[in-house]
């Protein structure tokens, strides 16, 4: 095998295995239970949640974590939508393994919408093992029905989530 397709063979079963860990995370690390019952409530109240199921790069610039977990977005149509995620982060090898939180989500003016997306930008505080990172840029995009980015200020979080934004799905699927 060669080096190109080991990465992609261990891409896709690291991306396999954050999926398995979502569901994992649920029960295993408390995460909070009204974000896996809000779907019911999702295309009336302006409500959006899902999965976060995420390769994020290490300090080399190549695939070094695996993120897995949910978010929850609420009052999405209104001028202070609250954003929250819980999340668990591992070395591919699954050694490391630590819990992280975003809260306190405050927009920075409107949402920008472009063809099937809708960007939220603002300032979140997250966890980190030396303690809460505050006023934290984040940019939300929500992409199409499905998709979900989470990019944090890689300067305000020491670059602990590597080069890229989080990624995962909207909805959970039963």
């Amino acid at each position: 095998m060669t080096g190109t397709n080991k990465l992609t063979s261990a891409m896709i079963a690291t991306a396999v295995i954050a999926t398995a860990m979502m569901m994992v995370s649920v029960v295993a690390f408390n995460i909070k239970p009204s974000v896996a019952n809000a779907q019911a409530q999702q295309p009336s109240s302006g409500n959006k949640m899902g999965t976060i199921a995420s390769i994020q790069n290490g300090p080399d610039g190549k695939p070094g974590w695996v993120t897995s977990g949910v978010w929850d977005f609420r009052n999405v149509n209104s001028s202070s939508p609250m954003f929250n995620a819980t999340f668990n982060m591992f070395k591919l090898d699954g050694s490391a393994p630590h819990k992280h939180t975003i809260t306190d989500f405050k927009i920075n003016g409107s949402p920008t919408k472009n063809n099937m997306t809708a960007t939220y930008n603002g300032t979140v505080t997250i966890s980190l093992k030396d303690g809460p990172a505050k006023d934290v840029p984040i940019s939300i995009k929500l992409m199409d029905k499905s998709a979900v980015s989470i990019w944090l200020d890689p300067n305000k979080v020491k670059s602990h989530f590597g080069n890229t934004p989080l990624y995962g799905a909207q909805n959970i699927i039963r």
